[in-house]
């Protein structure tokens, strides 16, 4: 086992987990291909990749790095026993990943075609995705609330200062 840890580098479930998501992806690849509309997918791929990089990481990178500069701030002022960041973090970015999955629903973008093929109608995405990402926040903001709760009781009612987490 420490053989094939240090050849490989990690560990061997990390290799089956990454030849099932290669399995997965190659599945759906012949699926697209099948369908003849490979271009199309193809052209949105690429699309998709260079509005992340040219748009979305410059925006998320700046967005994170004002909340840590906030976080910090906090801590060295107020001497939060839980750094908060993480539990933004989290919600946010599945709220984005849903937002961007499916914003052609969100703002009915789509065609009539997605109900002619699904049978379902575009009016609840915004309602959905709302509620989602208020639901991740608000799940957020008690896991933070609870945590700092024990850190609390552990320390005996005393702010740990200068703790912080990234």
């Amino acid at each position: 086992m420490e053989w094939f840890r240090r050849h490989y580098g990690a560990g061997p479930l990390n290799l089956v987990g990454l030849l099932v998501c290669f399995a997965v992806a190659a599945y759906a690849a012949t699926r697209v291909l099948q369908e003849g509309r490979w271009a199309g997918v193809f052209l949105w791929f690429i699309f998709c990749i260079v509005a992340h990089d040219l748009i979305g990481w410059p925006i998320y990178t700046r967005v994170d790095r004002k909340m840590q500069r906030v976080q910090s701030e906090q801590a060295a002022k107020r001497g939060l026993p839980v750094p908060w960041i993480n539990y933004v973090r989290a919600p946010a970015v599945i709220s984005g990943v849903l937002f961007v999955i499916s914003f052609p629903l969100i703002f009915r973008l789509s065609n009539t075609s997605y109900q002619a093929a699904t049978g379902f109608t575009e009016n609840v995405y915004l309602f959905n995705w709302v509620g989602v990402s208020a639901l991740l926040f608000a799940v957020s903001g008690v896991l933070y609330a609870g945590r700092s709760a024990l850190i609390r009781r552990r320390s005996g009612g005393r702010t740990p200062v200068g703790r912080a987490e990234g």
